[in-house]
């Protein structure tokens, strides 16, 4: 068996637990690499009644009881928020026996033990980890009406930069009104058309961005302070640059731009 499955381990029979709030079921404990920390899918039967889905929290085993970790205010659009049933299906990891990671193609969660609070709990529009160290690059879900087919030509992505540490620092400004406001965040200059490329060695990143026809690439560093920014020939039809996801025909060309180590000379 690996670490990974040594780390997170289903139990095969449901456990009971109970904290000030309630009694739940007990569907998966999570150990740190050096054993010293335990933490928990908990779930409550929905207060909705038979036939709903049951509600899951991520909390800490305590004393032979579940602790729910305190979860992030209510974001305004409800769709950036990823909730929490998936983390039964995803496998996480620890960083420093202190943060535990949970990812999938939507969206990411970190849990602080430490604090025993949720950080981030997000879909995004599109994110990629850096290939040194523990730190993400992520485009804000594109809040949008409901029955909006496209975003208007005046839209303006919001650039992250996730780091635990930083977000754990910096988690009093998340609020209802600013989801991110843990996290760094910058306007590029208009709509984001695809992923963040990273430089290999983790220093920069790179997005392609669209302004009313013209399409530049941009560079941060890990600080989202901006140390590049340069106009490209590649042209981007209106329909698919005001697309409210990122298409995907736009992916190889996007990267092939923002791999190139001249594009920024």
């Amino acid at each position: 068996m690996n670490k990974l499955a040594l780390i997170a381990t289903w139990f095969s029979a449901a456990v009971m637990l109970s904290d000030q709030t309630g009694n739940y079921e007990l569907k998966r404990r999570f150990v740190s690499p050096d054993s010293s920390l335990t933490a928990a899918v908990g779930t409550q039967t929905s207060a909705q009644g038979y036939g709903h889905p049951p509600i899951h929290f991520l909390g800490a085993i305590s004393n032979g009881s579940f602790v729910r970790f305190q979860e992030l205010p209510p974001s305004q659009y409800f769709a950036e928020y990823h909730g929490m049933a998936w983390i039964e299906d995803v496998q996480p990891r620890w960083i420093d026996n202190r943060f535990l990671i949970f990812a999938d193609p939507s969206g990411l969660a970190i849990a602080d033990f430490q604090t025993q609070r949720l950080l981030v709990d997000h879909v995004f529009t599109g994110y990629e980890k850096s290939p040194i160290g523990n730190r993400w690059a992520a485009i804000r879900l594109r809040a949008t009406d409901r029955l909006q087919s496209e975003l208007t030509d005046d839209f303006q992505d919001t650039v992250l930069v996730i780091d635990p540490y930083d977000v754990a620092n910096e988690i009093a400004n998340a609020a209802e009104d600013n989801f991110v406001g843990q996290m760094k965040a910058a306007k590029p200059g208009g709509i984001v058309l695809a992923k963040p490329e990273w430089a290999p060695d983790g220093s920069t990143f790179a997005i392609l961005t669209w302004n009313r026809g013209a399409t530049e690439a941009v560079r941060y560093n890990t600080n989202l302070r901006e140390t590049g920014r340069t106009a490209v020939s590649l042209k981007v039809d209106r329909e698919s640059a005001l697309s409210l996801s990122l298409k995907p025909n736009l992916a190889e060309a996007a990267k092939s731009i923002l791999s190139d180590p001249t594009i920024f000379h």
